[in-house]
């Protein structure tokens, strides 16, 4: 089992009808501008609007996360800020588990199952699993939608770890834009040499 992370990849564009499509607005912002850079910009578009309940959502999400994987080169330091997080998040599950990183998941595990999501948990472990062997991620699914919801309904147990994940969130949020701000950077600096 394998701690649980939140990405902020989802830009917000629906067409019309609420429906996600290939040809959704176009979404603009730093992180945008660097998916197109980086070539993954058709990807991260599908993504807009995403409703993780549904297939093509988990398909765009899983397109953009290969698409950044092949261009790794280019995508290293978006990859080093997801890899960054997720450490954060991890040592500060510790903090508030007063858990030491062999016990984690145990301590984890038994956190997560003493509040009301027990079922909304394991669901999602049990999903983890599956995926893990099939080398698949278990971000953005239907069963993490659906754990998220109930541990925002039941804030007063599960607040420790939503916090967290809001910390996780705000600072990854600081630190694209910080990104975005040296890779707009760059050319200049390397036009004045």
């Amino acid at each position: 089992m394998g701690i649980m992370s939140s990405t902020d990849l989802k830009p917000e564009s629906k067409s019309e009808n609420n429906q996600v499509s290939s040809k959704s607005k176009a979404v603009k912002g730093p992180l945008h501008v660097f998916m197109k850079k980086g070539g993954c910009e058709e990807s991260y578009t599908a993504c807009g609007g995403c409703d993780a309940q549904k297939d093509e959502c988990r398909e765009a999400f899983s397109m953009l996360e290969k698409c950044m994987k092949a261009r790794s080169d280019y995508f290293e330091p978006y990859l080093a800020l997801e890899k960054a997080r997720a450490e954060v998040m991890l040592r500060e599950i510790d903090a508030f588990l007063h858990a030491k990183p062999k016990d984690r998941d145990e301590m984890f595990t038994k956190f997560m199952i003493r509040g009301d999501c027990k079922e909304a948990f394991m669901a999602w472990n049990d999903f983890c699993k599956e995926a893990k062997k099939n080398n698949k991620s278990c971000l953005h699914t239907p069963t993490m939608d659906t754990l998220f919801k109930c541990m925002k309904a039941h804030s007063d147990y599960y607040h420790p770890l939503l916090r967290v994940f809001k910390n996780a969130e705000e600072h990854f949020k600081k630190e694209i834009k910080a990104l975005d701000t040296r890779e707009g950077a760059e050319p200049d600096a390397d036009a004045n040499r």
